[in-house]
C-alpha cells in the first residue's frame, strides 16, 4: 500500500530557495511535530515511509515531501486529519523545537515538537575504521553538489531572461477575462491564504512532477505550448482572495507552474498530464517573440541536463555513505520509536 495513496510534493527547489514553511498550510493547525535528527544514511527517510505506510493502511490521508534532489527520499511526512508532521530537521533545512514540548502527551497544546534522534544508528567502529574513505566520499559528494547548483545557477539566469521576453509579449486583459471565465471568480473570496511548495524538481533521476496526481483532485485545465509556464505564472498573481495551493518553477521558485484553489476544486497546470481541458499558451501572446526567448531555453535545457548528471553522482557516493549505517539497528531502533509516540501499541 504505501505511498500509493497520498499526494506527493517537493518542498524545496534546486539548491536556491525552499518552502518548507509551506508544509502546513497557513488554514490548518498542527498538533504535534516530530524533529528528525542525524546524519546521512541513519534511517530518517526509512522512518517517515514505515509511519505513512501505517498511517495509510489505517485510511488515513498522507501527504509526502520528497527531496528535491534524490525522489527516493522523504524530507517530510504530514498525517493530514491528526495534524502530525515528521520532519527531517538536519542541513540543508535545519530546525529545533521553538517550545518545549515536555513528554509530548500535550498535544493539542502550543508546545508541540519534539526531537527524534536517529544518529545512533551509525556504526561508529566502521567509521573510524574508513574515516579517511568516508571523509573523502564526502568531500566528493560537496564537489558534485556545487557543480550542480554551478549549472542550474546558470539555467536559472537564461530561463530568467526568456521568462522576461515573454511576458512583455503577453495580452494581459485577454488571459485575465479567461482566467476569470476558468476559475468562475467574481471579485474577493476573502482573504487570500497561500500554501507553497513544488510538484517539479530536477533529480538524479532526471526531472520529475508530481502533476498528475495532483490533477485528480478536481477540474483540471491545462495550458500547454512553449509559452505555458510563462501563462501559468502570469495567471496565478491575477487571482484574488481565498485559499490558493501554489506550486512553484524549481529553477524559478518566484515563478508559479501550477495552482490548486482548494475551495473551487479547480487546479491549474502548465505540465504535461493526461485528461483535463487545454488552453493553448500561444492564445494569450498579443505579438511574437524575439527569437532571444528559444535560444535562451534551448541553452537552459543543456545546462539543466549537466546538473542531472552531477546530482547522479551525488546519489552514488551518498549510497557508498550509507554503508557506514547499522540498518539492523535502524530497522529495530524504528520499531521502538513507533512504540513510543504511540504508532505501534
Amino acid at each position: 500500500m504505501g505511498e500509493k495513496m497520498g499526494q506527493k510534493f517537493f518542498s524545496g527547489g534546486e539548491g536556491f530557495h525552499n518552502y518548507f514553511d509551506g508544509i502546513l498550510p497557513v488554514w490548518e493547525r498542527l498538533e504535534r511535530f516530530f524533529i528528525i535528527k542525524g546524519g546521512p544514511g541513519v534511517g530518517k527517510s526509512t522512518l517517515m515511509k514505515r509511519v505513512a505506510a501505517m498511517a495509510e493502511e489505517a485510511g488515513e490521508e498522507t501527504e509526502y515531501f520528497y527531496c528535491s534532489g534524490d525522489p527516493d527520499s522523504l524530507d517530510a511526512i504530514r498525517l493530514v486529519k491528526r495534524g502530525i508532521l515528521f520532519a527531517d530537521g538536519t542541513a540543508p533545512h535545519c530546525m529545533d523545537p521553538v517550545f518545549p514540548a515536555g513528554d509530548g502527551r500535550r498535544a493539542a497544546q502550543n508546545a508541540v515538537e519534539e526531537i527524534l534522534n536517529l544518529g545512533e544508528q551509525i556504526d561508529r567502529k566502521r567509521i573510524i575504521k574508513y574515516r579517511e574513505e568516508v571523509e573523502g566520499l564526502t568531500k566528493q559528494n560537496k564537489l558534485s553538489y556545487r557543480r550542480a547548483y554551478a549549472y542550474l545557477k546558470a539555467a536559472a539566469a537564461l530561463e530568467e531572461e526568456r521568462y522576461l521576453e515573454v511576458s512583455a509579449c503577453l495580452d494581459q486583459k485577454k488571459l485575465k477575462k479567461r482566467l476569470e471565465e476558468i476559475t468562475e471568480e467574481k471579485g474577493e473570496h476573502g482573504e487570500k491564504q497561500t500554501r507553497k511548495l513544488f510538484l517539479d524538481a530536477i533529480t538524479c533521476k532526471g526531472r520529475v512532477c508530481f502533476a498528475e496526481r495532483m490533477a485528480q483532485r478536481g477540474d483540471c485545465v491545462k495550458v500547454t505550448g512553449d509559452y505555458a509556464g510563462v501563462v501559468l505564472d502570469t495567471a496565478s498573481r491575477m487571482l484574488s482572495g481565498g485559499k490558493q495551493e501554489l506550486f512553484c518553477n524549481p529553477l524559478l521558485p518566484l515563478k508559479v507552474n501550477h495552482v490548486y484553489l482548494p475551495e473551487q476544486g479547480k487546479f491549474l497546470t502548465s505540465g504535461e498530464i493526461s485528461g483535463g481541458a487545454e488552453v493553448s499558451g500561444a492564445d494569450f501572446m498579443a505579438k511574437a517573440c524575439h527569437e532571444n526567448a528559444g535560444q535562451c531555453h534551448a541553452e537552459a535545457q543543456k545546462l539543466t541536463e549537466a546538473a542531472m548528471l552531477c546530482l547522479k553522482e551525488c546519489k552514488r557516493l551518498h549510497d557508498e555513505l550509507e554503508e557506514c549505517v547499522d540498518f539492523a539497528r535502524v530497522s529495530e531502533r524504528t520499531e521502538e520509536l513507533l512504540e513510543t509516540v504511540g504508532f505501534i501499541e
